[in-house]
């Protein structure tokens, strides 16, 4: 073997016979040490198992990739004001008064099921439909149909991203951490 022009010269190194070994390639030999768990490591282990929990619950990283993704298909001037705008938009849609701030548009929809239907048939067969749905990454109902209009699958395609929208920002919304929090602000008189 040659690297940068120089021959590969392999050193002998002498491995002596008390060589320590990890227990983890002792495969099905017992442990001599019990782990000791201290009151400290099982706080913080602890502490992580809630902060993923939370994270999981409330969808956290989905959203943060759904607001990155947005942020770089935009590129705006202003990224802190483009995604403050953002998230405003999109509380506003979760309350039912605004419109849909939409990853993908009718465009990109429409280019995906053309993929999908290249001899422009019109339709699309109930396996198209399930791969274009796990390809954008939606959860599709059952489809009892074995041809499906484009037309549909476009309007099917819209209002799945508007329930998943929907779901990922009303992740979290009523749990009972939030729901007692709510319950003791309303009898103190005061409201988040």
């Amino acid at each position: 073997m040659e690297e940068d022009g120089e021959d590969y010269i392999p050193v002998d190194y002498p491995i002596p016979d008390d060589f320590p070994i990890c227990r983890c390639f002792l495969q099905g030999e017992p442990s001599v040490h019990e782990e000791i768990i201290t009151a400290r490591k099982e706080y913080v282990l602890g502490t992580v198992t809630r902060s993923e929990a939370y994270l999981r619950e409330r969808r956290i990283p989905e959203l943060i990739r759904f607001l990155l993704t947005k942020l770089i298909s935009q590129a705006p001037s202003k990224p802190v004001a483009y995604l403050e705008r953002l998230i405003d938009d999109c509380m506003l849609f979760r309350a039912g008064h605004g419109p849909v701030p939409a990853l993908y548009e009718s465009r990109h929809f429409e280019a995906v099921i053309k993929s999908f239907d290249p001899c422009n048939r019109g339709w699309l067969s109930a396996g198209q439909v399930r791969r274009l749905f796990v390809t954008l990454g939606f959860t599709l109902d059952e489809v009892h149909e074995e041809k499906i209009s484009n037309e549909i699958v476009l309007k099917n395609l819209i209002k799945a991203q508007e329930n998943e929208l929907y779901s990922l920002l009303s992740a979290g919304m009523l749990t009972e951490d939030s729901s007692e929090e709510l319950s003791n602000a309303s009898s103190n008189g005061t409201t988040k």
